[in-house]
């Protein structure tokens, strides 16, 4: 999944023009109020999902609240479907030169494009809660408080990839379940909403009241919990680099294997 662009950055609030002054045997104290509210935040967080447990319930993470859902193709000034539709050819063209997919259909070759950081009107869900959550707490930025939505999919809302209207013909926002054209998207758990206007934002009825906010100083506590369960980036990217990037965040966390707790 990949975030919107990052808005602009905010003043900082609660500033004092005076010198901090170290806080000694405080910190002790600060730090297991941290780990009681990292834990508090957690249980409401499943608290969250054992109220969406149908599995008709689908997952975003965004790393910052004031993300918009809005696709990778329309962040950018005066979006042109047109020229949007000719990128994606240029893509297949220069795909077929590293991949070989057989009888694959355009919403393969998009979704596969998505995957790989090709500008679309796709945007990111999953049925996973958890990779939700990866994402929301790891992305930038992280100073921020980080958001994961939830959303409904009926039977109406699916798109059929075989019979029905093209990617640039459908006239209504629906969900895409891709076929597994590359490892991540299995082990992501991944789908996809497809947007006919890439550059408005989608805001469905209900989205906001379905959505769990999560506070910026717990966010690495939820990444260290996330760990745990066995949902990092070697399990998210499912490649060397998804491991090296793993691996990467234990060295910068000072985790040995196994040690991540809250």
């Amino acid at each position: 999944m990949r975030p919107p662009t990052r808005p602009p950055p905010k003043p900082l609030r609660g500033v004092s023009a005076e010198p901090v002054q170290p806080r000694g045997p405080a910190s002790a104290a600060d730090t297991v109020e941290r780990l009681k509210s990292a834990q508090e935040t957690w249980q409401s967080f499943q608290d969250f999902l054992d109220r969406r447990m149908h599995s008709r319930w689908v997952f975003r993470g965004c790393a910052s609240c004031e993300f918009l859902c809005v696709p990778s193709a329309g962040r950018t000034p005066n979006h042109d479907p047109l020229f949007e539709e000719h990128l994606f050819r240029a893509f297949k063209r220069e795909a077929r030169l590293h991949v070989s997919l057989p009888g694959a259909t355009d919403w393969d070759w998009l979704a596969l494009g998505q995957h790989f950081g090709l500008p679309t009107r796709l945007l990111d869900w999953t049925t996973n809660p958890l990779v939700a959550c990866f994402f929301a707490v790891s992305s930038d930025p992280l100073d921020a408080d980080a958001v994961i939505y939830a959303y409904p999919v009926d039977d109406t809302l699916v798109i059929n990839p075989e019979g029905g209207p093209g990617p640039f013909e459908i006239d209504r926002v629906g969900f895409l379940l891709p076929t597994t054209t590359a490892p991540r998207i299995a082990s992501q758990r991944g789908l996809f909403s497809v947007h006919p206007r890439p550059s408005e934002p989608w805001m469905p009825s209900g989205l906001a009241e379905n959505s769990f906010v999560i506070p910026r100083g717990v966010r690495s506590r939820f990444q260290r919990k996330l760990f745990s369960l066995g949902i990092d980036a070697a399990h998210i990217w499912a490649s060397l680099e998804g491991v090296c990037l793993s691996l990467s965040w234990q060295y910068r966390q000072r985790l040995g294997i196994g040690a991540a707790v809250f």
